[in-house]
């Protein structure tokens, strides 16, 4: 189960099992969002700020689908208009300068 959470976030084979000291900022994002979607129960409000800033576009869209079938609360704050979009929120908040 928890090499299948791995996998939808691109950790593979060997890549699964290497340390989170080894990891760089967007694969430390990653490992923790697999985690966290992978537990039974999953929770039930994730906090993401700017999460797409250290993700590549493949990352990014495997983020993207992890949270379409996430059945919990998404609060996440970004200047990443596609990505906001892609969550397709029923509330959002936009602060002026």
């Amino acid at each position: 189960m928890a090499h299948a959470a791995l996998a939808r976030f691109g950790f593979r084979a060997a890549d699964a099992l290497r340390d989170a000291c080894e990891l760089s900022g967007g694969e430390r994002l990653r490992a923790g969002l697999a985690c966290a979607l992978g537990a039974t129960p999953p929770p039930m409000l994730l906090m993401l700020d700017e999460p797409t800033n250290h993700l590549d576009l493949d990352s990014i869209a495997a983020l993207e689908a992890a949270l379409a079938g996430y059945d919990g609360a998404v609060l996440a704050i970004s200047p990443d208009a596609a990505f906001l979009g892609s969550l397709a929120p029923d509330r959002t908040i936009h602060l002026g300068k």
